[in-house]
């Protein structure tokens, strides 16, 4: 039950987990109000401030902390309590504020420090890109989108060539500067549905949603150029690249199956010495040659 809770909720835009939450302040509230005050129930109202500061925002947890302690001291107003002093309500209302408030903090610090640590393990940390875990997560969506729908989708591996070679003589930090310069041109080519990740030491993948043939060649073709041009103006003149894209205009296809299609039409491109660049279809004779032996493979 509670995971089903937490899938609604996770699901649902701040402005409904804002309003869920400030409807049960109301019931809390009314609940109060009946039970009398010797009954407390107070800190039942730190359920709708976590629900609002960990699935909404901080600043709706803040705003369901206040509404909280407000309620509460309405309620306690109305009760006709026999306080010594008139002060004591509001007292005890700006104190309840301030805890509410630091539940509040706590709650939407702990889920940022949590989402930066599941950006963090998703994410290579030299170029930026997504790693291996982060491109098949966000491929797998891309992919089902794809089966979904019914649109096109291109996915491509590209390496690096002669990269080693930068390595052994120009020395390590040139390496990462050659793959900081590939990830930064790949992640300024790339629109916001693509995915885009550096899955191995010089090996980088591109999936590209509702992309046809044709929409591949235009693209591939030009980030190649890119690319290269990118390279030659760092003076790395030993280092170039191929790429290998494999496209499917109709799912549903394994994204395992393309993945390793993709790397070795890149290996034809490599061997070929011409423009470093080979695309096909899924459906071509010696792409679907090349998916039977991936899965074969497999």
């Amino acid at each position: 039950m509670l995971r089903s809770l937490h899938s609604f909720l996770a699901n649902q835009p701040a402005r409904i987990v804002g309003y869920l939450a400030f409807a049960l302040v109301i019931v809390l509230a009314g609940i109060d109000n009946i039970t009398g005050y010797e009954l407390s129930i107070s800190v039942f109202y730190l359920i709708p401030i976590s629900i609002a500061a960990w699935y909404g925002s901080r600043l709706m947890g803040y705003i369901v902390s206040g509404l909280s302690a407000g309620t509460w001291m309405i309620v306690e107003a109305t009760s006709s309590i026999p306080y010594s002093q008139s002060w004591i309500l509001f007292w005890n209302s700006a104190v309840r504020m301030i805890a509410f408030v630091i539940v509040a903090y706590l709650i939407a610090e702990l889920r940022t420090q949590l989402q930066r640590q599941e950006q963090l393990a998703r994410t290579d940390n030299l170029t930026g890109l997504l790693n291996r875990a982060g491109f098949f997560e966000r491929a797998q969506l891309a992919a089902n989108a794809a089966s979904r729908y019914g649109y096109a989708i291109a996915i491509a591996y590209i390496d690096l060539d002669g990269f080693k070679k930068i390595n052994d003589t120009l020395g390590h930090l040139q390496g990462d500067e050659a793959l900081k310069a590939v990830g930064d041109i790949l992640g300024g080519s790339s629109r916001d549905s693509d995915v885009v990740a550096r899955i191995g030491g010089d090996e980088f993948v591109v999936l590209l949603p509702d992309t046809t043939l044709a929409g591949a060649h235009a693209y591939f073709d030009k980030l190649h150029l890119e690319l290269r041009r990118g390279i030659r103006l760092k003076g790395w003149s030993t280092l170039d690249l191929s790429i290998g894209a494999v496209v499917y205009e109709e799912a549903p296809f394994d994204l395992f199956d393309a993945l390793r299609a993709a790397d070795n039409l890149m290996y034809r491109a490599k061997r070929s010495g011409k423009t470093g660049v080979v695309i096909e279809g899924a459906a071509s004779p010696s792409a679907a040659a090349v998916l039977r032996a991936a899965s074969a493979d497999a």
